[in-house]
């Protein structure tokens, strides 16, 4: 992973052309696609706050788990006093019900990104543009330590592609063996499982399923809908397995739908997070640009990083500790946060970008640079 540092906004947006400029010289790649998130302390980790803090207790076939069964819980809870404020925008899937409830402060498995650079900067310098300075804002902007990262949300999706045809276990425990009440054989599975990988791999130059080559239309075909695939599923319901099996769907968006939606648990090291875009459900997502990666259900390891906190040590799935997310990561430290605040706020930045309510709107009004 790759870390710079910057005191002024020009210099950040420096860094972001030279990072460009260095992808286009060593890859030979179209056009860079960027995603940022901002932090306002660089300790904060890469991972879902889902996951933070939980004890990951799986059932004996590694087939369900308690975090399971706390994402559940938060639908259950958050549909049904949020059922009325929604209106015609309506979420259809959980998938997408996540993505409002991310956004609502409710803890998911996705973690939010922005297509904006600025929208990042908001919120990794919040504090210092919060139009009241209370004794909290003050603290806040006292231990700051702000960073923006940046991620390939294309390249990131291409790990995902490929870590389906380097891991057979991954189609395998994708592919169930019961359809409509019927039954497959061992041998049959077996069979499917060892069809789709060939087909993966051998339509993987062409681009027939995920396009890694093209260079023409990248800024739209490696980014993955998933609540848009839940819907072209439904097309095929009570017949998945058998439309997998002429390849009538593409396998690689029904394996994402397995482990991204229907929330198989992997394996960590397995499979990396994917990059996702939603519908936008409310005027704080559309003013936000949000986009998401969304994080499978990992089954932890002893191997795998701790974070330790007051009430002990919880793992870690933060991306900048996966070695697919590694290379597809930046990270720009703010050395002068007042100071790039302060550009920031001439160019229009403000609290009410970032939360488009009537009060902060307000508050924005009388803010004082």
């Amino acid at each position: 992973m790759e870390r710079r540092y910057a005191e002024s906004l020009e210099e950040i947006y420096h860094h972001i052309y030279e990072i460009d400029k260095k992808i286009k010289e060593t890859e030979d790649s179209g056009r860079s696609i960027f995603w940022f998130r901002g932090h306002a302390v660089a300790s904060y980790n890469l991972d879902p706050n889902i996951f933070r803090g939980a004890d990951y207790q799986y059932n004996e076939n590694l087939t369900y788990s308690n975090d399971h069964l706390r994402e559940e819980y938060r639908f259950q809870s958050f549909m049904a006093r949020n059922f009325d404020n929604v209106d015609y925008k309506m979420p259809q899937y959980v998938i997408e019900w996540q993505e409002v409830m991310q956004h609502f402060f409710t803890k998911t498995r996705l973690m939010d990104w922005s297509e904006s650079l600025t929208v990042a900067l908001e919120f990794a310098l919040e504090s210092f543009i919060h139009p009241v300075k209370d004794e909290e804002i003050i603290r806040r902007c006292k231990i700051a330590e702000p960073v923006i990262w940046i991620l390939r949300p294309d390249m990131l999706n291409e790990e995902v592609y490929r870590s389906f045809t380097a891991h057979a276990e991954l189609v395998d425990k994708a592919i169930p063996l019961k359809e409509n009440g019927l039954k497959k054989n061992l041998g049959e599975k077996r069979r499917l499982v060892t069809e789709i990988i060939r087909e993966l791999q051998k339509e993987e130059e062409k681009g027939t399923y995920y396009d890694i080559k093209g260079k023409n239309e990248q800024n739209i075909n490696r980014i993955i809908g998933l609540s848009a695939l839940e819907m072209e599923r439904e097309a095929y319901k009570g017949r998945e397995i058998e439309a997998v099996e002429n390849f009538e769907i593409n396998p690689f968006f029904y394996l994402l739908l397995r482990y991204y939606s229907d929330g198989v648990p992997v394996e960590l090291g397995k499979l990396p997070p994917l990059a996702v875009i939603h519908p936008y459900h409310s005027q704080r997502i559309r003013m936000q640009k949000g986009v998401f990666t969304v994080f499978p259900y990992y089954v932890p390891d002893t191997a795998m990083n701790t974070i330790k906190t007051k009430t002990g040590k919880y793992p870690s799935f933060g991306m900048e500790y996966m070695r697919e997310c590694i290379p597809n990561l930046y990270q720009i430290c703010i050395v002068d946060p007042e100071r790039v605040a302060k550009e920031l706020m001439m160019t229009g930045a403000k609290r009410g970008n970032l939360y488009p309510d009537m009060q902060n709107i307000s508050l924005d009004m009388e803010n004082v640079v």
